[in-house]
């Protein structure tokens, strides 16, 4: 990310101590404004914590500071605050109040004229599709639209920063759509996102940039892409031929690549360079007059580099060798 965007939110040497457990540990990093940065980790890696440290639920430690737009968050902690719109984990609604009621009592919360808060409220409603259960109580709602209430409350005050806590965990395919198409949405409109979350299909599809945590430190800070390109950078060539190949023709396709394996009908190549490997598979098929009847060119999930980094850092941990 360029340095001349405007910094959203930093941190330096981020900690928070529990007892003898160190949840977060000495964490510095940079948000850029109109980023949507995730934060992956197994649970237990720090995750929520250090959301809790930036948005001032957790009183910070004092070798620890965190600026919102270049301001100390400690001192100027009412301002930084109104930057923020945070979705919890579990839902910050009132069980018994209705819609509209939540909404209601929320923006008066932030002084907001009456006037202008009946507009905002209808604008959310028809937005995240709630419009029919305006006076619904929360308690009767599906967990999906109380994740859409819970977005709308967020929303309310207009921040520029949004702060998603597992925002889609628990929901079924369609709803976690409309949240997910949000939240784009949001970057389009300019909003800086920070989102934790298990799902590396979702980090994969709306992250400008990932942070993975372990053990209360981030082992990785790169685009999703780049993850897997520097930490797993191979992909898989999945291909069948019509026919049978002759012995001379196998060992000389194993001799062309390293790594492959035939399993039935079917050959995998295990590839660095998929390009060069392609077209090296291309030239074998032409010089043979082989015809090779489907072809499939797998690239390396953001799961495979997750569980790939976890593991190396866990025996880092132990003194393993990796």
């Amino acid at each position: 990310m360029s340095s001349s965007k405007k910094i959203a939110i930093e941190t330096f040497n981020l900690t928070q101590n529990f007892d003898e457990l160190t949840a977060v540990n000495n964490v510095s990093f940079r948000i850029y404004e109109g980023e949507i940065v995730g934060i992956l980790g197994p649970n237990g890696a720090g995750k929520t914590t250090t959301i809790r440290l930036i948005t001032g639920l957790f009183q910070l430690e004092n070798t620890s500071k965190v600026e919102i737009y270049s301001k100390d968050f400690t001192s100027n902690s009412k301002e930084a605050k109104r930057n923020f719109g945070i979705v919890p984990e579990v839902s910050n609604a009132y069980s018994d109040f209705t819609v509209w009621q939540n909404l209601k009592f929320s923006g008066s919360i932030y002084g907001i004229s009456q006037t202008e808060l009946k507009k905002r409220i209808m604008t959310l409603l028809e937005r995240f599709e709630l419009m029919n259960k305006i006076h619904s109580k929360t308690k009767s709602l599906s967990k999906g639209l109380k994740q859409r209430l819970n977005l709308c409350l967020a929303l309310l005050h207009e921040p520029p920063i949004l702060i998603l806590d597992e925002p889609t965990s628990g929901l079924d395919p369609s709803s976690a759509k409309i949240v997910r198409d949000q939240i784009l949405e949001f970057k389009r409109e300019g909003k800086t996102i920070l989102i934790t979350t298990h799902n590396m299909q979702e980090a994969q599809q709306v992250c400008d940039r990932i942070f993975i945590m372990n053990q209360g430190k981030i082992i990785a800070d790169e685009s999703p892409d780049n993850l897997r390109k520097k930490f797993k950078p191979t992909s898989t060539l999945l291909f069948t031929i019509e026919g049978k190949l002759s012995l001379e023709q196998k060992t000389e396709l194993e001799s062309r690549f390293n790594l492959i394996e035939e399993q039935k009908d079917r050959f995998s190549i295990i590839s660095n360079n998929p390009l060069e490997d392609i077209s090296n598979l291309n030239d074998f098929s032409k010089q043979h007059e082989i015809k090779i009847s489907t072809f499939r060119l797998t690239e390396t999930s953001l799961e495979e580099v997750f569980i790939h980094l976890i593991e190396n850092d866990v025996k880092s941990y132990r003194g393993d060798d990796v």
